[in-house]
């Protein structure tokens, strides 16, 4: 059955929970919090629907066709505030707008009312505010495959967005392909655990002394080089720092990697061919390429797998700014196309010492910087202040 899946593979898409004719497989937190398949054997009939369509057991099955070589653009919405409202250059809210304008459901991760992250469907062009955004953690996709079936089923056009993964997993699922079925995904450094991001969230409360009312990863308040986390707060206050001074992204892109799920070390969706018919990610080091293609407001690589994925973004062409960039551009700056993260070597110790301490605690012990590491820093630094003089 799916207990034969060992931990360094699965990737916990959900697909086998969803696939269990009796519902006898749940997915349950391990005591890193990310969730692995767990069988109820005594109501479990062992059809082995699980085995036949997980991706660990089966191996990937591609039913969608994809371009032997994906096109590459560098993008931005055209829409200003939709770009600073936005983790990268606003390409998801143009390409799911105008998805829903010609009649159909968008799937993807959102916060819930307690800012858990968790997949979600919709066709009201109202949520997508709410769709849109890095999480940076990995969703709870509950039974949200079964949803996008019985949609696609019904004949409905259907946009599900997700890590590569979760991509993957709803192709074996379902089984065969849909012409309906329009899929992104995004280039994925790796899926972090839910215990760890509520454990940051917990330490900003105490702190803080109130309840949260915003979580907005990759905020863009300093600058989208920049990589804030902002979070705020009912008091009125609010946190927020770069990407080398947040606590959780210190753990996260920092040179020690600690809270992502052991099966990314070892991604079987790297590369190309794309899982998706489209890919997303910030086009870091576009302002190496073309200066006036960073304009520190946000710029979108993307990557047109399919003649669907050419299909939707020419529908949204009149809403963004495009440029045709090469292959090569985008894996320079996105080492994560090609490359599985490692992970730190005391990260046992890092979970084990979890329970024990105060998030921010926790980081400052385990991610201290080296000279090396505040030297590079200081450059960055000044690199990105010189651009942004030069610019201006």
């Amino acid at each position: 059955m799916i207990d034969k899946v060992k931990r360094l593979d699965c990737t916990g898409c959900s697909a086998c929970s969803c696939i269990c004719p009796v519902k006898a497989i749940q997915m349950t937190q391990d005591e890193e919090g990310f969730q692995y398949p767990k069988i109820q054997y005594d109501i479990c009939i062992h059809c082995e629907a699980c085995e036949r369509i997980c991706p660990a057991l089966s191996g990937q099955k591609q039913y969608a066709k994809r371009l032997e070589r994906p096109e590459a653009k560098a993008a931005w919405t055209k829409n200003p505030e939709t770009r600073l409202m936005s983790t990268s250059g606003g390409l998801f809210t143009e390409l799911a707008t105008t998805f829903l304008q010609e009649g159909g459901y968008v799937a993807g991760a959102i916060y819930s009312e307690t800012f858990q992250v968790e997949h979600f469907m919709t066709d009201d062009p109202a949520d997508i505010a709410r769709l849109r955004q890095s999480k940076y953690v990995q969703s709870d996709k509950k039974d949200i495959f079964c949803q996008v079936r019985t949609r696609l089923k019904e004949g409905a056009n259907v946009l599900f967005v997700g890590a590569p993964c979760e991509v993957g997993g709803l192709h074996n699922f379902l089984g065969k392909s849909y012409e309906t079925l329009t899929t992104i995904d995004y280039i994925c450094l790796g899926s972090n655990s839910p215990k760890i991001y509520n454990r940051f969230l917990d330490m900003l409360r105490e702190r803080y002394q109130s309840k949260i009312v915003r979580v907005w990863f990759k905020n863009k308040e300093k600058g989208w080089n920049s990589f804030c986390t902002r979070v705020d707060f009912a008091n009125g206050t609010h946190y927020l720092r770069n990407r080398r001074h947040d606590y959780f992204m210190r753990g996260y892109i920092g040179p020690r990697k600690y809270y992502t799920r052991p099966a990314c070390t070892r991604c079987r969706y790297k590369g190309i061919p794309r899982q998706a018919d489209i890919t997303l990610a910030d086009f870091w080091g576009i302002a190496r390429i073309d200066p006036a293609l960073d304009e520190d407001l946000g710029t979108s690589a993307v990557l047109l797998n399919s003649e669907k994925g050419r299909t939707l973004y020419a529908a949204a062409r009149s809403k963004i700014h495009s440029y045709d960039m090469a292959l090569e551009d985008i894996r320079e700056g996105n080492g994560a196309l090609h490359a599985s993260v490692r992970l730190a070597d005391d990260r046992d110790a890092f979970f084990r010492d979890l329970d024990r301490m105060r998030f921010d605690k926790l980081i400052d012990r385990y991610c201290k910087k080296t000279f090396r590491q505040k030297l590079s820093d200081l450059r960055a630094d000044i690199h990105l202040y010189v651009g942004k003089k030069e610019r201006l």
